[in-house]
């Protein structure tokens, strides 16, 4: 398995979704900043797809702290993988005291996903526009309780994902929606991103039969490998169905002092 190739594969998926959704982005040698401010989502504040030359790095480095903080961002961040240029860039970052956060990246190894338990589960996937359903789903897992901003910023993560042309899924069981998820493609990576069941009808195999739906309509799409970044409680749930962990993804961040923490310094 070519780590650096499913690493360049994966990390083009997220960042150009993060991309269209930041409020202030631009390229700058060979880099992209995917910077979120009103979002209360802090890895999505940061630089990521990192191609530059050794002789760029730390000119990159410092043109990123003058911009995050002209954002008004507590801090300046970093995203490595395998296919980072240079290749030492988080050894570079950790000396100069960057505070660093490992998660994993997991892919899809072809083994074949079980068949529905129950008679009466489906999975649908819907039109492009028509995401309100799959939101409300995804809402009372990801978000309950939230209100303005958390809210906005999650409800506009489904929206620009649609509109880039992501496949969005809501699972049925007995007629009611219970779970979604969806389905980004580029290029040769299918990311799965937002995979949720409403609490009340988990283990019955909902995650997987949106899983194995996503799976299936990547590989027709034209995919050659499927990946997501799964959470702590998700993980497990992966590992059986055969997704596997390739590498993982380093995010290195360093928080701005404030004026009178720079005076009690001095």
């Amino acid at each position: 398995m070519d780590v650096a190739l499913l690493a360049d594969l994966w990390e083009e998926n997220q960042e150009h979704l993060k991309q269209h959704l930041g409020e202030s982005t631009q390229e700058a040698f060979g880099a992209r900043w995917v910077l979120m401010p009103s979002a209360p989502y802090p890895r999505y504040n940061h630089v990521g797809y990192i191609r530059v030359g050794c002789d760029e790095a730390e000119e990159l480095i410092a043109a990123a702290r003058v911009y995050f903080r002209e954002q008004g961002l507590p801090q300046v961040a970093f995203l490595t993988t395998p296919a980072t240029q240079p290749a030492d860039l988080a050894q570079r970052l950790l000396r100069q005291g960057y505070r660093s956060e490992a998660v994993p990246v997991m892919v899809w190894d072809g083994t074949p996903l079980p068949l529905p338990r129950r008679p009466d589960l489906r999975v649908v996937r819907l039109r492009q526009g028509d995401f309100e359903l799959f939101w409300q789903v995804m809402r009372q897992v990801f978000f309950p309780g939230a209100t303005g901003d958390y809210l906005a910023a999650g409800r506009k993560g489904v929206e620009v994902a649609d509109a880039l042309g992501a496949f969005h899924y809501v699972a049925f069981l007995g007629g009611r929606p219970v779970g979604g998820g969806t389905l980004y493609r580029r290029g040769r990576m299918g990311g799965i991103y937002n995979l949720c069941t409403l609490p009340a009808y988990q283990r019955l195999g909902v995650a997987t039969e949106v899983l194995r739906t996503a799976i299936a309509d990547a590989l027709e799409n034209g995919c050659d490998y499927v990946g997501l970044t799964p959470t702590a409680m998700g993980r497990r749930l992966y590992q059986r169905l055969g997704f596997r962990d390739v590498y993982h993804e380093i995010y290195l961040s360093q928080r701005f002092q404030r004026p009178e923490e720079r005076w009690r310094v001095h």
